[in-house]
């Protein structure tokens, strides 16, 4: 895998790390959950299903990891998971209903699409300073059938994108903000 992949996957990582302490710990995957959920002010049901996935996500993340003896999702640990399960159809099956989950969250309106200002929430609602990267261009990027709003497809695309790609030069790059380096997050 290409330094630019490992990139993504360090930005990825100190996206979900809630507390900023290098690695993501089941503790940090279900606080992601709750606290991204209780943004959108969620049911207690959605809010439970949703830190259910982040922490089904964050075992089979894990896989490359031995839970019992370092339980800490670092960016070693994550790209190496990552590489040993590449084509394992469980992991984009529950990589696709955690990325359902969220847009149906981020989706206020709930009309089945996201529209700019609620996309622009999503940035906000990782934590993604404001400023740091060009909102119409990220949405934009997303929206590859140009219609104004971003379907769950197109969102799960992106993620996808995101998640597997090493094209450089893909606007999905930027599916969480700004890439983060290893000055920025170890």
């Amino acid at each position: 895998m290409s330094e630019f992949w490992k990139k993504k996957m360090r930005t990825l990582l100190y996206t979900f790390d809630y507390d900023k302490d290098g690695y993501i710990s089941e503790q940090d995957a279900a606080d992601m959950a709750y606290g991204f959920a209780g943004a959108y002010n969620a049911k207690p049901e959605k809010k439970e299903n949703l830190a259910s996935i982040f922490k089904k996500t964050w075992r089979k993340y894990m896989k490359a990891g031995d839970i019992e003896k370092d339980p800490r999702l670092t960016v070693t640990t994550l790209v190496a998971s990552i590489k040993q399960q590449f084509y394992d159809p469980d992991l984009m099956i529950l990589t696709v209903s955690m990325m359902r989950s969220m847009f149906e969250l981020i989706d206020a309106s709930q009309d089945g699409y996201l529209q700019p200002d609620e996309f622009s929430d999503w940035f906000k609602n990782l934590g993604v300073p404001e400023g740091t990267y060009d909102l119409k261009f990220a949405f934009d990027a997303v929206d590859v059938n140009g219609d104004g709003k971003i379907s769950v497809e197109e969102f799960i695309a992106a993620f996808h994108d995101f998640l597997f790609s090493q094209n450089e030069s893909s606007p999905n790059k930027y599916f969480f903000g700004p890439l983060v380096d290893e000055t920025e997050y170890p």
